[in-house]
């Protein structure tokens, strides 16, 4: 059973409820500039050892993120060959990384005007990158937490303070069969 809410929780919810309901959002302009977040085509070396010995796939990557987290190499990827496209599923062991300004924002959501906390870098409207994301891969799994650690440590710095992360997604190599 749940606790009994306030009044004044039941207040703040409705009065966040009819701002929500009140808000339009702006309409965008024709021709307006949209954000592109180009992705680069890469080779990438499967580590699962349910696959086929040397296997690799062609997948698109963030060209952003291979710049941020130190280009196609430190990140043991090669470039595209005419490797096979990922299996339905599939996906690559990622570094990810949210850059962060040196203190936190309160800001207020543009729908509802309910306050959050924003951690990231740069306001709300600059438009400005602050998450990263990018395969990498290795030839042992051993080699590939000497990679991962080495990452860490070489970009640590460019987080941005206390608020910035960093962290990695294991790779998920999907079996199935039918008949």
């Amino acid at each position: 059973m749940s606790r009994r809410k306030s009044a004044r929780e039941l207040e703040n919810q409705l009065k966040y409820a009819k701002a929500r309901e009140a808000y339009t959002p702006p309409q965008k302009e024709d021709g307006a500039a949209t954000q592109r977040r180009p992705k680069s085509a890469v080779k990438y070396a499967v580590l699962s050892p349910l696959a086929a010995a040397d296997s690799a796939f062609t997948i698109q990557v963030s060209a952003a993120g291979i710049q941020f987290f130190g280009g196609i190499t430190a990140l043991g990827l090669a470039a595209a060959a005419t490797d096979p496209s990922a299996p339905r599923g599939f996906s690559p062991a990622q570094m990810r990384a949210m850059v962060s300004d040196s203190s936190p924002s309160t800001i207020r959501a543009k729908g509802s005007n309910r306050p959050y906390t924003r951690y990231g870098r740069g306001n709300r409207d600059s438009n400005a990158q602050y998450n990263y994301s990018a395969a990498v891969t290795a030839a042992t799994p051993t080699a590939l937490d000497t990679k991962v650690k080495g990452i860490f440590t070489s970009i640590k710095d460019t987080l941005g303070g206390s608020y910035g992360r960093v962290w990695f997604e294991s790779e998920r190599y999907p079996v199935s069969s039918s008949g």
